[in-house]
């Protein structure tokens, strides 16, 4: 699940990129048509999607861990923090279900 998971954003973020460059090479010469912030969101979510990936095999399917290997909070953190920028992608027709973070006990 958690490989989906990254690939999925992964994808997205892909695809904004290249949308953000599209519109730019539309545009006439000397027009803003984006935020100045679009790139570097794209940038941080990235960021935060490889932190994740690097320690994603110690996540737990809840996206949380009992245990007190500093790893595996690490991994169920990053885990919630991938679920919750991934949501902003809730409408593409390859996003499950099963990603949307649950609610801490």
């Amino acid at each position: 699940m958690t490989d989906d998971l990254i690939q999925f954003v992964r994808r997205r973020l892909d695809a904004d990129e290249h949308n953000v460059v599209m519109i730019t090479s539309l545009a006439p010469p000397d027009t803003d048509v984006t935020l100045d912030s679009t790139i570097p969101m794209i940038d941080m979510v990235r960021a935060v999607t490889d932190l994740y990936a690097s320690v994603a095999h110690r996540d737990t399917p809840a996206g949380n861990s009992n245990s007190k290997d500093f790893e595996a909070g690490w991994a169920a953190g990053l885990g919630m923090a991938v679920r919750l920028l991934a949501q902003s992608y809730h409408d593409a027709p390859d996003y499950r279900e099963e990603w949307r973070p649950r609610a801490l006990p």
